[in-house]
């Protein structure tokens, strides 16, 4: 919906328009002041009341007249030179309004004057986003519904196999698609807070991994693995959005159950000071993520196929891209360290 103009609205035309006037007649009254006193001061056989008006008799004559004739065209130049130079500017706002929505549209800025570039410019690096956005968007539909099917089609065949279902199986399923329901409710709290940002609050990161790995540990316990954690010092306080960063915490420590082997132990690991950057990693007994799996996951567009040790056929590969998008928000990255099979959130010191 198009939100209507306001009346008392500042309009740039009228501005300039005031100023040239006002250039103008001030221009236009010092330069018959001056002249009248040249003309007064030169007048020697003329005294009071009749100098003056012998004075400014001259000056209407020699600067009045050509003054007021020289007004009108200025005054016409002065608006044809305004409606002119607006004109590439109402001529993009007609193009984008006539256009439909649609990736690529851009500001022709060919025609534009080089005051509203900055503007121009802006608002096409917007345009870019959006479209990238919208890319992305697409990606991650396509990504759910890779991720939703496969739990699907195996509760499927399971319901259609005779002899009954196994409980197991579907217990399995639907644990699966509940995991990847809490993400996308995770990556959609993300988005939101993106779109309206809350201040952040400065909190221990040491506290923070402790704390999530404490949580963490009795569904760890439960299916057959350790939790550790270990502190290495040095992490102090950082500006962060506590809950956010446990909930991408959570999502490694989620990753690390899946590929750890049972009887095995997931080490939670916070460190840094000294010059270094703050980090929380979370060590698993997997194979390791190489850098290049790591980015495509990012992505939200990598997926491995069913026989993958890491497991990202049960959603893992959504889980990494929401702890990237949560990580970067707070101006971090996440890594990872194949060799000592870790991933691990790097914050800005």
């Amino acid at each position: 919906m198009t939100r209507p103009v306001s009346k008392s609205r500042t309009s740039i035309g009228r501005r300039l328009a005031a100023g040239l006037a006002l250039a103008f007649a001030l221009g236009a009254s010092g330069l018959l002041t001056a002249v009248f006193m040249q003309y007064r001061l030169q007048i020697q056989d003329l005294a009071g009341a009749e100098a003056n008006i012998y004075a400014w008799s001259e000056v209407m004559d020699h600067v009045g007249i050509p003054v007021l004739a020289l007004t009108l065209p200025a005054i016409l130049t002065g608006a044809w030179v305004i409606r002119h130079s607006f004109r590439p500017m109402e001529h993009a706002a007609r193009t984008i309004a006539e256009t439909q929505a649609a990736r690529g549209v851009r500001i022709d800025d060919r025609a534009m004057p080089s005051e509203v570039m900055p503007f121009v410019g802006a608002i096409n690096g917007l345009l870019g986003r959006l479209d990238d956005a919208a890319s992305e968007h697409e990606a991650f539909a396509a990504d759910v519904a890779h991720q939703i099917r496969t739990p699907l089609a195996i509760l499927k065949l399971a319901l259609e196999r005779p002899g009954g279902v196994s409980a197991d199986i579907l217990r399995g399923e639907v644990d699966g698609i509940s995991r990847l329901v809490d993400q996308l409710l995770l990556l959609a709290q993300v988005n939101a807070q993106a779109a309206a940002p809350l201040p952040p609050m400065l909190c221990n990161l040491a506290d923070i991994a402790a704390d999530t790995a404490a949580a963490f540990a009795p569904l760890a316990l439960a299916q057959g693995r350790q939790i550790a954690f270990e502190d290495g010092g040095g992490c102090g306080q950082v500006h962060c959005h506590r809950e956010a960063l446990a909930s991408a915490l959570r999502n490694l420590l989620d990753n690390a159950l899946r590929v750890t082997p049972p009887g095995g132990t997931i080490t939670v690991l916070a460190g840094g000071g000294a010059g270094a950057e703050p980090i929380v990693a979370v060590r698993d007994g997997g194979p390791g993520l190489a850098v290049a799996d790591l980015a495509r996951f990012v992505r939200r567009r990598g997926r491995v196929d069913q026989t993958s040790d890491r497991g990202e056929s049960e959603g893992a590969g959504l889980g990494l891209a929401i702890v990237a998008r949560i990580i970067a928000a707070h101006g971090g990255r996440l890594e990872t360290l194949p060799g000592a099979r870790e991933l691990r959130l790097v914050f800005p010191q």
